[in-house]
């Protein structure tokens, strides 16, 4: 595409030096200006094409049009300073020295004139050629291109090889030339990450990081691309970068799932299992919500032998909106501050979830301290903790756990509330 709109430069920088030309050929002022206002139009066409498409922004544009005026009423100038007069009667008398000198004169004028045209064709076909060179170095010839990046993102590693392929050729060469292009080495990455070469990718989102400094769509890559390059380990850097992360979006699913790992690997099981279960309030894929949910069974088990589990069995009476949010709140019978809370996507019900003290809000107040809650459960429309009016909400009867030596089960069922007309049975 790029270079149909270079010959579509080149074509109208010829055309502004043949078509004057033949316009000098022709006989008539009115005719003459008729072709220049023609070709005042056609290049102004030709400005907003070239703007529609990228190639000018508005500013250029603007210069392009004054210059295009100027030259048009230079032109007209110069023709009602020369126009078609009519000669006198007492021109017509002439010496044959005259005639001689209006020979030599007319002579050395064409010569003037032809070298004036010249100038103009040569003028003509390189500036179009120039711009073209100028394009070539500071432009963006693989705009184009570049515009179909983000494909990367969605590429195979199994069924698209030879794309993989390509891009990884392309944006190699293309950070050679422009190391300084910070979403060049993030799309590089994605390549390697696809190709399984973890240390390449590492190196990449590392250098797409230090272009572009703190940004969490750059770095909860390279936070993956390190820990697997590392085999599976976090070093200091790595927890550094995820907790980064995590400051900004504390729900990240990636860096809750890398930092519940290590933590696990480090035998720190309640931190573990904490981390885990903020990365399960997210909504995941089927295969990794169920990998996640394994490794937190895993992680709570390691802790919470014989201490009180509350079971909830948790269905909604019909299909909860999308973005709604189920919680589910072990808390001081009448309301309080909540001993145990678990978050989860209402679009996951029905569901058997656990409270227990894997999912304590603080471990200094853990479920297992107290000896009487209520259980709450809530399908919260707005997404967030707090109650709102038009939430869907369950409550158990008080729950003793002192003495609790076998898990409570419940059984939750959510409706919407009923509104005002249909409680006056309207």
């Amino acid at each position: 595409m790029f270079w149909l709109f270079a010959a579509a430069l080149l074509a109208g920088g010829a055309a502004f030096v043949v078509l004057p030309l033949l316009r000098k050929a022709s006989s008539g002022g009115a005719g003459r200006a008729a072709a220049m206002r023609t070709l005042y139009r056609q290049r102004l066409a030709e400005l907003d094409e070239e703007t529609r498409t990228g190639l000018l922004d508005l500013g250029e544009r603007e210069e392009m049009e004054a210059e295009l005026g100027q030259a048009l009423l230079s032109e007209w100038g110069a023709d009602a300073d020369s126009g078609d007069r009519a000669p006198s009667a007492e021109a017509g008398a002439t010496t044959k020295e005259q005639a001689s000198s209006s020979g030599r004169s007319g002579f050395h004028a064409g010569r003037a004139g032809a070298a004036g045209w010249s100038w103009l064709a040569v003028v003509g076909v390189a500036a179009p050629l120039a711009a073209i060179g100028l394009y070539l170095h500071l432009g963006e010839p693989d705009a184009a291109l570049l515009a179909q990046a983000p494909e990367v993102l969605r590429l195979d590693p199994g069924k698209d090889r030879v794309a993989l392929d390509r891009w990884r050729t392309f944006l190699g060469e293309r950070v050679q030339v422009r190391p300084e292009e910070a979403g060049s080495w993030f799309l590089l990455g994605h390549v390697y990450m696809a190709a399984a070469d973890y240390a390449a990718a590492e190196a990449a989102f590392g250098r797409a990081h230090g272009l572009a400094g703190e940004d969490a769509g750059i770095d909860v890559y390279w936070l993956q691309a390190r820990y697997l390059a590392a085999g599976g380990r976090l070093d200091e850097t790595g927890r550094r970068l995820a907790e980064g992360i995590l400051a900004r979006l504390p729900n990240q699913a990636t860096a809750l799932e890398i930092l519940g790992l290590d933590a696990y690997q480090r035998q720190d099981f309640p931190r573990a299992a904490a981390l885990f279960n903020r990365a399960l309030a997210n909504p995941l894929e089927p295969l990794r919500r169920g990998v996640l949910q394994a490794a937190f069974d895993r992680a709570r088990t390691q802790f919470g032998e014989g201490k009180p589990i509350i079971e909830v069995s948790v269905q909604a009476a019909q299909p909860p909106p999308n973005a709604a949010m189920l919680l589910l709140i072990a808390r001081p019978p009448g309301g309080g501050m909540p001993y145990a809370v678990l978050r989860r996507p209402a679009a996951i019900l029905p569901q058997t979830l656990r409270l227990d003290d894997a999912v304590s809000m603080s471990p200094a107040r853990p479920l297992s301290g107290a000896e009487t809650v209520e259980v709450v459960a809530r399908i919260s429309l707005a997404g967030t903790a707090a109650a709102h009016p038009g939430d869907w909400e369950w409550r158990s009867p008080s729950l003793a756990l002192a003495n609790a030596s076998a898990p409570i089960a419940l059984q939750a069922e959510l409706r919407p509330p009923l509104t005002q007309s249909s409680a006056n049975g309207d």
